[in-house]
């Protein structure tokens, strides 16, 4: 059996730091966002300020105005979830060493 390597990143940032960044390239603000996709600002600021998963409807909305594919949104939100529960996982493993009797 091969040995396939794998790249684990220390760190990965949220999608909603992409779309702030591509709202600032557009020139939108958060506000104006929300209403071309038929959000709520409130929805809109939790997802930019990392608050919010990116769900397959929001995708689909943001494609429309950003121009970016659904699919990359959802991927974006899929690789932070795994990020995430990876170094949870991990906390907890190193939490549960040092609980253990030596």
């Amino acid at each position: 059996m091969t040995q396939q390597n794998q790249y684990f990143p220390q760190s990965l940032p949220h999608p909603g730091d992409t779309l702030a960044e591509k709202l600032d390239e557009m020139g939108l603000s958060s506000v104006e966002f929300a209403m071309l996709t038929g959000k709520t600002e409130t929805i809109i600021n939790a997802v930019l300020n990392g608050k919010r998963a990116i769900t397959p409807d929001m995708a689909a909305k943001f494609e429309t105005v950003t121009k970016i594919p659904a699919h990359f949104w959802l991927n974006s939100q899929l690789y932070y979830d795994d990020f995430m529960a990876r170094k949870n996982y991990k906390r907890v493993v190193k939490a549960d060493m040092h609980l253990q009797p030596a």
